[in-house]
């Protein structure tokens, strides 16, 4: 019996490239090869998507319907997209769309799901409507005028201290931490050369950073992870603290466990509210009170060596090639 053909999916349109490349090909490390046929597909661009063979010969992927050429000329489809592109278009409901339209089954969330995870606005409403807290946000698109009323108003709204980041996009690229009223509008331009559609200003939270991961457990049922505690040596956990060694990670986080239940449920519900599946991460930021407050949901989270959710799959004694089997198996039977 043939073993079923994935396609682990990596690189991508955005910034987050060479992370996805390092994310899939950890992934690709750890699939069980006696039960599956892994191989890379690197999306390069919008008309260059190549299976990558164990040589590192590329075969073109016809993108008409998701086969591929093998050594020996015969045709190859794929039984199942394990898709572990950062960005667009791997969490902006692009990649998902194309494989519901082809019928193929993937690993993340529906096309709907995660576009709404990949636009912070539309999910911090939606969590606050899940009784959840998030920071106070404002939407600026592209294209919009900002001229000195409509900054004044924006001030007016969200005062600094503030956050000023890309609505759409991960890795923190593109963020920047607004002191004075005057750096506003160059961080809003900042924000806007990442490519984002639309700019976020977000209230500045105070507090601990956490992070957590949620994976489906035996039963296929979401477990939320052992929490890290994020100590960045920058102002915040951008670029350059996630994964270029600017920061403490401390999992499982030294937290009491009222708290770290109070963190794992609030992730659960996120999780649940909005039809995630397959690998999350859920980042939060505890305020007085012990309050989370969620600040992003990660549908295809990192998985380099210095990720988060792989220390967490780690200390919670999760054996990472039987998790990535279950991922795969749901996604057939679904």
């Amino acid at each position: 019996m043939n073993k079923p053909n994935i396609a682990v999916l990596a690189g991508g349109y955005s910034g987050e490239y060479d992370i996805s490349i390092q994310s899939a090909t950890e992934i690709l490390g750890h699939i069980d090869t006696s039960r599956f046929a892994p191989i890379i597909v690197r999306v390069d661009s919008k008309e260059s998507w190549w299976a990558v063979h164990s040589d590192g010969k590329l075969s073109n992927i016809d993108k008409s319907n998701f086969t591929w050429l093998d050594s020996s000329g015969d045709t190859q489809s794929f039984d199942v997209a394990f898709i572990m592109v950062h960005g667009t278009p791997g969490e902006d409901g692009l990649l998902q769309t194309y494989f519901e339209n082809l019928n193929i089954p993937f690993t993340t969330g529906s096309s709907e799901s995660v576009s709404t995870t990949f636009n912070k606005y539309l999910t911090n409403n939606k969590l606050r409507q899940e009784g959840l807290l998030v920071a106070e946000s404002y939407l600026i698109e592209k294209g919009s005028p900002l001229d000195q009323d409509e900054l004044n108003h924006i001030l007016q709204l969200i005062p600094p201290p503030c956050f000023v980041k890309p609505n759409h996009g991960g890795s923190s690229l593109g963020i920047s931490k607004v002191l004075t009223k005057e750096e506003l509008l160059p961080s809003i331009n900042h924000a806007f050369k990442t490519g984002t559609p639309s700019v976020l200003i977000e209230s500045l939270l105070i507090g601990k950073e956490f992070s957590v991961g949620v994976v489906p457990g035996d039963d296929r049922s979401p477990i939320a992870m052992p929490i890290t505690e994020i100590i960045s040596d920058n102002e915040f956990f951008d670029y350059e603290a996630k994964y270029e060694g600017a920061s403490q990670e401390i999992t499982p986080a030294k937290i009491s466990n009222e708290l770290a239940d109070k963190i794992r449920l609030h992730a659960l519900q996120a999780y649940k509210s909005l039809n995630c599946k397959g690998l999350v991460r859920v980042d939060f930021i505890v305020i007085e009170g012990n309050r989370p407050a969620i600040l992003e949901i990660n549908s295809v989270p990192g998985f380099t060596k210095r990720s988060l959710l792989p220390q967490q799959l780690a200390h919670a004694g999760i054996n990472v090639r039987d998790l990535l089997s279950r991922i795969i198996e749901s996604s057939i039977a679904n």
